[in-house]
């Protein structure tokens, strides 16, 4: 990867990020622009070349993962694409195309992504500029990636001033710790809940002076227990297989990344909530074009001080298919977070789940509802039982059902943790 085409990455982030909001969407119309000769030669997309962006048609992560051959713009096929990425998770070369797997939420349902040299550079050019001063730059760092698998992505961060090492999710979280501790990161991007587990166990790093989690969605109860413990406060990364989607400033509000990517709203019936839609306009090797995101979003109309334009959201807490409904009402991951969390604070492991049997499908955000449904809290079994009482009762006064409450989750189920999950049936 060449440093120059880093550095240019760099810089044209932190011009952007001083941009106000005309300049940005001037800027995404000049990058939609120059995206056009990718669009011409992904299959998927190449009928759709010079229209207006709002005449693309909408699609999701179902379309892409039927068939990653036409939703490429490198010529390759489907299985072209998944063997590159079950080579480069084995640690395998694969050239300059990289790919590899996202974790997934659903399931074993998992994104494949691909991202050539120039994609990498401008990837990590853009993280650097948005995730670090740049004082950070001219100094030594060690970054520690723990993360489900390593990706060229990731670790092309080496260099003279950046030592990179990959710590994998599957290993023992005891064995990690030691292993982190060896390390003496100064920068550690995680998930929230490995965190979580780190300082519960009381791992210090002396060492550390930027925390980054991301992954999954972290509350402000577990952001507070996690600063305590750290003694530095984690900053969210939005990041999914779409792309690299917003990022905390130095103030701790979740900009979205409106330098690179155009964002449509679809608003989500009977809440003040919306589902992004996604294009990434600097992604060429596979172009991301009016994808809809599945995370319920909730804009932050206060003003932040750090300049950036890019429009401030509350950190997501889960998916528009997890949101609860329940006879009339609609309650959404961000309101089951607040109640039970306003009771445990943020160093217990809880889920909660909701499910309907009967009435209408599940994957409808309108609200409607018929049939029985049910609550059910699952808790540590470290949760003493009166806390537990109290967060039961919590959801009860939220959801106006009885709950059941459980102390049986003893690990996170999936490959990533969701604290809110609902079904129907």
């Amino acid at each position: 990867m060449g440093a120059e085409r880093v550095f240019t990455a760099w810089l044209q982030t932190k011009r952007a990020m001083s941009m106000p909001a005309p300049a940005l969407k001037r800027r995404r119309a000049r990058l939609w622009r120059h995206l056009q000769p990718a669009l011409s030669r992904t299959p998927a997309l190449a009928g759709f070349q010079g229209m207006a962006l709002a005449e693309y048609p909408l699609t999701n992560s179902n379309d892409l993962r039927a068939d990653y051959g036409i939703w490429n713009s490198a010529g390759k096929t489907d299985a072209d694409l998944r063997a590159l990425a079950d080579a480069s998770e084995k640690g395998a070369a694969t050239g300059e195309l990289s790919a590899g797997w996202s974790s997934g939420s659903a399931g074993n349902r998992r994104g494949l992504f691909i991202a050539n040299p120039h994609e990498r550079a401008d990837y990590l050019g853009q993280s650097l500029a948005r995730l670090l001063p740049a004082g950070a730059l001219f100094k030594r760092q060690r970054l520690a990636l723990h993360l489900r698998a390593n990706n060229a992505l990731y670790s092309d961060v080496e260099s003279g001033r950046l030592a990179f090492a990959h710590f994998p999710l599957e290993g023992n979280a005891s064995e990690t710790m030691t292993a982190l501790a060896a390390f003496e990161p100064t920068i550690l991007i995680a998930p929230p809940h490995r965190l979580l587990q780190f300082a519960k166990s009381g791992l210090r790093l002396p060492s550390l002076r930027y925390l980054f989690c991301g992954s999954e969605p972290i509350s402000i109860a577990e952001i507070a227990y996690l600063t305590e413990g750290f003694g530095l406060r984690p900053r969210a990364i939005y990041q999914a297989t779409e792309g690299f989607l917003g990022a905390e400033c130095s103030e701790g509000r979740l900009h979205l990344n409106e330098h690179t990517i155009h964002f449509d709203w679809e608003p989500v019936p009977g809440t003040s909530g919306f589902r992004p839609i996604i294009t990434d306009l600097r992604r060429k090797s596979q172009p991301i074009v009016r994808l809809c995101g599945d995370d319920f979003i909730e804009f932050d109309a206060r003003p932040c001080s750090c300049g950036f334009g890019g429009r401030i959201i509350h950190a997501p807490q889960g998916r528009v298919h997890d949101l609860w409904h329940l006879k009339s009402q609609m309650i959404t991951p961000p309101q089951v977070v607040a109640a039970i969390e306003g009771v445990l604070g943020g160093a217990h492991d809880w889920q909660a789940a909701a499910s309907r049997s009967g009435g209408s499908s599940g994957g409808s955000s309108s609200g409607s509802s018929s049939g029985s449904s049910s609550v059910r809290l699952r808790l540590a079994p470290t949760v003493p039982k009166t806390l537990g009482q109290d967060a039961a009762q919590a959801l009860q006064g939220l959801t106006k059902q009885p709950t059941e409450t459980t102390y049986d989750l003893t690990e996170w189920p999936g490959p990533k943790r969701r604290k809110v999950v609902w079904s129907d049936g």
